[in-house]
């Protein structure tokens, strides 16, 4: 999908800094590629993503307490999101260091996600290989209600990162496979996750380990393991975990288990947050909740309207990249 060039998102839209009325913290930034949200299917007319900037320079303090007043307080961050299709963009605070980007992250008023089943396991990759699109949550049913990512170390080229509304995913699929898009809402999607096991240590090939091994955090589903624990009382305590948010599990022989993710994607859509999608291509692909298979070329089309309908973000300090760069990258990100 070509970007529908907007105007920027006017002034009185933004949040202004109760530390000084008369001289707002940020102004509208135009971004290349900002789609109109009227176009990818919202039904009003504003700038996706909206996109701010730090109007002058502020210490980490002054910052934080200038988003504290101005979003937390106010409670313009959800009506903002709302409005712009659900992702804001902001430029020029003072973000060096992790412990930074938590304080900022903390200031916004997010509640802290506790991690439940997470399967991805981060890898370090190549600078000529992109993150392909994906939802961050897509086999998961318990979820953070806000995602957050900031740079704290750019390349010297490249690394924009490309995020796509789900809003416009879900029209384009009613439109261009209605008969895909009611199999996706009415059965949902099945995926199983299976994590192998090496002594008192539970890893997974598609995640972070079951009870620690590489996700952190405690792993998938062992945050509460101990080392001091049995396996016995492990399993229980993984058990006790896997059941937070499914019931369907299977112990293997060899210690693994496979845990069976069942998401209610009606749901999801109905929600029209921002995601991508996941394709699948380096682990079996999903079926639908009834246990049938999803056609190759239904998931295909699923990629290329996330690649199509991709506003690709050229991030700074502060922002997000997801993308192929010239050079080292560290982003963190936080739920």
């Amino acid at each position: 999908m070509a970007a529908v060039q907007v105007s920027p998102a006017p002034k009185e839209t933004l949040p202004k800094s109760r530390v000084s009325e008369s001289s707002p913290l940020f102004e509208p930034l135009n971004v290349p590629g900002q789609q109109d949200t009227a176009a990818l299917g919202l039904g009003l007319s504003s700038p996706f993503p909206l996109s701010f900037k730090v109007t002058a320079a502020s210490s980490l303090s002054g910052s934080i307490e200038a988003i504290r007043r101005s979003f937390k307080q106010s409670g313009d961050l959800a009506r903002l999101m709302k409005q712009h299709g659900g992702a804001v963009l902001v430029r020029g605070l003072p973000i060096q260091t992790p412990d930074y980007y938590s304080r900022v992250a903390h200031a916004f008023g997010f509640r802290p996600h506790i991690e439940v089943g997470r399967p991805p396991l981060r890898t370090v990759l190549a600078p000529n290989l992109p993150i392909w699109p994906r939802s961050e949550y897509g086999w998961r049913t318990i979820n953070p209600a806000w995602l957050t990512f900031c740079a704290l170390e750019l390349p010297d080229s490249g690394g924009g990162t490309p995020i796509t509304s789900a809003i416009y995913i879900a029209r384009e699929l009613s439109r261009q496979r209605p008969k895909f898009f009611s199999e996706l809402l009415t059965k949902g999607v099945k995926y199983v996750y299976r994590y192998t096991v090496i002594p008192l240590v539970f890893v997974s090939n598609t995640g972070p380990g079951v009870r620690g091994g590489g996700g952190g955090g405690g792993g998938a589903y062992g945050r509460d393991v101990t080392d001091e624990d049995t396996d016995e009382m492990a399993r229980n305590k993984i058990e006790n975990g896997v059941r937070r948010h499914r019931h369907r599990f299977v112990w293997h022989e060899d210690g693994s288990i496979s845990v069976t993710h069942m998401v209610p994607v009606g749901a999801m859509v109905r929600r029209g947050l921002p995601s991508a999608v996941t394709t699948g291509r380096t682990t079996p692909p999903p079926t639908y909740g009834d246990g049938t298979s999803i056609d190759v070329e239904d998931l295909d089309l699923l990629l290329k309207l996330a690649e199509d309908g991709a506003v690709d973000v050229e991030r700074g300090k502060g922002g997000t990249s997801c993308s192929s760069t010239g050079g080292t990258r560290q982003i963190p990100a936080a739920r």
